[in-house]
């Protein structure tokens, strides 16, 4: 049987993948990841991929590339790839993805094919020079080891372009089941009930981890600058910067307004989307935010950082507004924007699912199937 090897430094992200793996199965793969599943709780194996009956390889990939942990996940893959000889690997996320392509080179010249999908690479037109610096380097040079290099949003692929791999490709993002969201049932005042939110407040809501990347804290303090009393921010997910958000929630006198909610299961989110009146999404850096688009399949406008991915959908007074990640005044005025212009609100409820329609799932499984194809699979 041919064998496919699905690698990410952790293995819960490869529930983002796991369209890629069915595809792979339908093709007449034998599917193996290799991923981390000794990290924190939130991270690990939670067993919602075992119906796929994939093979589970723990790798101790760490998070920086410079590291020892590094060289002895490159070790445990070349003593991996050795025992398994496998038709094809797709990578993901950086750090995995180069050591993996390191330790591939043997493999690569036996036939192996090397895909690589970027899920948003660290330097960008607003990312500082020193992640130009680092990672455009060992991106260019690593794609000399490999025959095919995704990216999920336009401003990455014209990047590739510049890289020396046979194979180029995009696609919008890993899929939405945009379908089930859009015909969802919500009982908006029971989901409001369940997370402490008023009936008559007007609800943000933003899924993700509590990182420096995700940002949370612009809209914490935008709410804090607004007079609108009725507004509140909910977020959910977890991550290193709780305790550090849960301070600045009641130093700037937002406790009972903001609600951390931690770690909801996909189909709470899913309601809480449809529960709240517009979504936030102000990333400092992001591929392209699969919860930004899950919001407006949900039918609501987003305020979001105009960086990166997020442009493919947030277009100005159409689907949200587009605000300066570092600027908390530009949150307020677009939060309150959106709350007091009732006729640009419902216009950007429309267009929002409209342009979700752009990032449906068979689209992408299409597009994936083809990708595929290209390299003979």
């Amino acid at each position: 049987m041919k064998k496919a090897l699905m690698v990410a430094t952790v293995f819960r992200f490869l529930n983002f993948e796991k369209s890629d793996m069915a595809i792979l199965k339908e093709k007449g793969y034998k599917v193996h990841t290799a991923t981390n599943m000794r990290e924190s709780d939130w991270l690990k194996d939670d067993g919602s991929l075992d119906y796929l009956k994939i093979e589970k390889h723990q790798i101790d990939f760490g998070r920086t590339p410079f590291s020892k942990q590094s060289y002895i996940a490159y070790r445990q893959l070349k003593k991996l790839l050795k025992e398994e000889k496998f038709d094809v690997i797709h990578c993901h996320t950086p750090v995995a993805a180069a050591i993996t392509r390191l330790a591939a080179l043997k493999s690569r010249k036996q036939g192996t094919k090397i895909i690589y999908t970027s899920h948003g690479f660290h330097f960008h037109k607003t990312a500082r020079k020193k992640n130009w610096f680092i990672y455009y380097p060992i991106e260019y040079i690593m794609a000399f080891l490999s025959d095919m290099i995704i990216t999920i949003n336009k401003e990455d692929y014209k990047i590739i372009q510049r890289f020396h791999v046979k194979q180029k490709c995009y696609i919008p993002g890993v899929g939405v089941n945009v379908k089930h969201i859009t015909e969802m049932q919500v009982d908006r005042l029971k989901v409001r009930k369940r997370f402490g939110l008023p009936q008559d407040g007007f609800i943000i809501v933003s899924v993700g981890e509590l990182s420096e990347r995700k940002n949370h804290e612009v809209v914490i303090k935008a709410i804090a600058e607004s007079e609108l009393p009725n507004l509140y921010y909910i977020v959910c997910g977890e991550g290193e910067r709780r305790s550090y958000l849960e301070s600045m929630i009641e130093n700037v006198g937002m406790s009972g307004r903001v609600i951390l909610a931690g770690q909801q299961s996909h189909e709470e989110v899913l309601e809480l989307y449809h529960a709240s009146d517009i979504g936030a999404l102000p990333s400092l850096i992001e591929g392209l935010g699969l919860a930004g688009i899950e919001t407006l399949a949900a039918g609501k406008p987003l305020v979001a950082s105009g960086v990166h991915g997020i442009k493919d959908y947030v277009v100005n007074k159409k689907t949200g507004i587009r605000c300066d990640p570092t600027d908390p005044k530009s949150f307020c005025l677009a939060i309150e924007e959106l709350a007091k212009n009732r006729e640009l609100y419902e216009h950007c409820c429309i267009e929002a699912k409209k342009m979700a329609l752009a990032f449906d799932i068979e689209k992408v499984e299409k597009m994936m199937k083809e990708n595929y194809e290209m390299l003979n699979l």
